[in-house]
């Protein structure tokens, strides 16, 4: 390696490339187990830590599980001046798991940190949504920990809290879930077909539709955005679509025709008006209070406030 940086020093090699997928891929792990083996330290030298984990699947539909660590870090080993301690998430990595039961979270996670060589009783919190499996009381993975560890203090997703919050409360409401279907339904039309979207992209240049999110409700305020400050153009874009006279002579063309102006209708109702202003309102206040929630410098006070 010496010689090779002598010659490109030197000037005697003109051109150094590492474009082969094997040395690449081995100097992206080698620059991995380099930050993993520093945040590491960082964490057996704070010697308190609390683990932060989440499950989606990939696109293989493998389930993933990401490992958060959080910790109080002090920029330097040697000093303890109040002023240098700070709170710390790091994202350690994905860990493929074949069940999604608690226990088997729970036993996945028991052998990473034993991988890591991190004492299981100096955990000190546990941070998941909601789900059964990862808050239950008998078999949830923070009820695994407990079990081992009474000091590791299960805090549950605020976030996913407030968005269970409003989903379950728009759950109560059939007017609410009406609402929101002519929104989906608003969606699928205009992007079902390539030519639908096009008339739509004419009257929002700046604008686009789209799907609901059932999970994080404060994205749908960018679904209801178009809606509520330019309704009357997603009026003239279905109207457009119902007086087209090229596609009035078949019968697919007609039942489109006829999803446009029964869309356009239902937007008119003053109902659905309404239910658009109301919940744009409540989804701004929604997605404030989760921006305040996921900001990285809130704590406690302000999180039950």
């Amino acid at each position: 390696m010496n010689e090779h940086v002598r010659k490109i020093k030197n000037q005697e090699i003109k051109t150094a490339h590492y474009l082969g997928k094997e040395i690449q891929n081995e100097l992206i792990q080698i620059l991995a187990n380099a930050i993993k083996d520093n945040i590491l330290t960082r964490v057996k030298f704070a010697k308190y830590y609390s683990i932060i984990l989440g499950c989606t699947p990939d696109i293989s539909h493998t389930e993933q599980m990401t490992i958060i660590f959080r910790f109080v870090d002090l920029e330097s080993p040697t000093s303890h001046d109040g002023d240098l301690v700070k709170i710390k998430e790091h994202f350690l990595g994905f860990i493929p798991v074949e069940k999604s039961t608690g226990g088997f979270f729970a036993k996945t996670l028991i052998e990473q940190l034993e991988n890591f060589n991190l004492p299981i009783e100096n955990l000190r919190g546990q941070g998941y949504d909601n789900g059964g499996n990862m808050k239950g009381k008998g078999n949830g993975v923070q009820r695994k920990f407990l079990d081992i560890n009474p000091r590791a203090f299960f805090i549950p997703c605020s976030t996913h809290s407030l968005n269970l919050v409003v989903n379950d409360a728009c759950k109560c409401s059939l007017d609410a879930i009406s609402f929101f279907g002519v929104v989906q339904q608003i969606y699928s039309y205009f992007s079902g077909s390539p030519s639908r979207w096009q008339v739509f992209r004419s009257y929002f240049p700046d604008f686009t539709v789209k799907s609901l999110n059932d999970t994080r409700w404060e994205s749908r305020i960018i679904t209801l955005k178009p809606l509520r400050y330019k309704l009357g153009k997603i009026y003239d874009a279905l109207m457009q679509i119902f007086q087209d006279p090229r596609i009035q002579t078949t019968s697919v063309g007609n039942s489109s025709r006829n999803e446009a102006k029964g869309l356009a209708k239902s937007i008119c109702i003053f109902k659905f008006m309404l239910a658009l202003v109301s919940w744009y309102d409540i989804l701004s206040e929604v997605n404030i209070s989760n921006k305040i929630l996921q900001n990285k410098k809130v704590d406690l006070n302000v999180a039950t406030q």
